[in-house]
């Protein structure tokens, strides 16, 4: 399960385990946000995100992660997500 989410800048290749959250769609920008998340057993791993950064939060009520960048809103299942 995830238990912490922040904006980082973009890592060196190869340094987190990386997933990419991307929307097929020809008005995206060529802008990208990473985000590194951190499991509850401190195993860390990065998403990339389409759109430049604007915020990251984490409900631990409802076990949600929103990721919001230009071009996109967000939501990760910290329970199933990676």
């Amino acid at each position: 399960m995830i238990t912490k989410a922040e904006i980082i800048e973009q890592p060196y290749s190869g340094h987190f385990k990386e997933g990419i959250y991307d929307i097929s769609n020809q008005w995206n920008s060529q802008d990208w946000t990473w985000i590194k998340f951190e499991e509850e057993n401190n195993n860390e791993w990065c998403g990339q995100f389409r759109g430049a950064q604007r915020a990251v939060a984490l409900s631990r009520k409802h076990n949600q992660i929103l990721v919001a960048t230009s071009d996109y809103l967000v939501q990760i299942d910290c329970v199933v997500a990676n």
